[in-house]
């Protein structure tokens, strides 16, 4: 296997480039696989070009609190516009970290960057929405709405390191690049199904989706009452199971050592 003055691997297929860039572990969700069909061609070039993981992290916080401007906008095309930025962002929150595998970049700082730009991107999207939904109404309450479901965000996305700083094991918090378990030989139900969606609209991918059918069928105001209502919700279910899981066993044996 040659390789390139910047490092990166020149194997005879994109296959086992993909085996490097994104190893099984890095996409535990359908909805990641779906980005990684196409960040790959992305991540390639940067890499032999000699972008740096960091860069690209920073680039796409700075497309993602644009896209967030472009929402707020009282144009209609601006708005999906910045649904669409949105989009092309959180396809870079991909290829940072294939560049990294890529190149052999991997740092703690670029993933602890990654997580503060979730954390600015995530959290000011309800206020633009809510904004948004304002600025064409006329009505405050929208604004607040946009604010309760910025609170609800932010409050939900940080309970995993709660957890996870409580028990001292990542996965507590369902943090670190664990596979979850499959549902093998079992089906989903309708239940099952309405729930892991429910959850999905508080998550990176279907928070941009959202943003984006949204932003098509002119509903901001729809989507800034949903997120202010139902993302409460959501983060209280989140803390009971996570309280739930941290009352288990193992994990209070994980407390009571970190204590001593």
């Amino acid at each position: 296997m040659t390789t390139t003055t910047c490092g990166v691997p020149r194997p005879s297929s994109i296959a086992e480039l993909r085996a490097i860039a994104q190893p099984r572990e890095y996409s535990p969700s359908i909805t990641d696989r779906l980005y990684r069909l196409g960040s790959i061609y992305v991540s390639i070039p940067l890499a032999r070009v000699g972008a740096t993981p960091n860069r690209i992290t920073v680039a796409w916080i700075v497309l993602g609190l644009a896209a967030v401007a472009l929402v707020a906008s009282e144009s209609w095309l601006a708005r999906i516009g910045g649904a669409l930025l949105l989009q092309l962002s959180y396809l870079l929150d991909y290829v940072d970290g294939e560049v990294a595998r890529l190149t052999g970049r991997k740092s703690a700082a670029g993933e602890f960057l990654d997580l503060v730009g979730h954390g600015l991107v995530k959290t000011s999207l309800p206020l633009g929405v809510g904004w948004s939904a304002a600025v064409e109404t006329g009505s405050g309450a929208l604004l607040a709405a946009g604010a309760l479901g910025a609170v609800a965000i932010a409050v939900g996305d940080t309970l995993r390191f709660y957890a996870a700083c409580v028990s001292g094991a990542l996965g507590a918090g369902d943090l670190g690049h664990v596979v979850p378990v499959r549902m093998a030989g079992k089906r989903w139900s309708p239940l099952g199904i309405g729930r892991a969606a429910f959850a999905l609209s508080f998550e990176s991918p279907g928070l941009y989706a959202l943003t984006l059918v949204a932003a098509l069928a002119d509903a901001m105001a729809l989507l800034a009452v949903w997120w202010a209502v139902a993302g409460h919700v959501w983060w209280i279910s989140r803390a009971h199971r996570y309280a739930r899981r941290l009352d288990t066993p193992p994990a209070v044996a994980a407390i009571v050592g970190g204590r001593e």
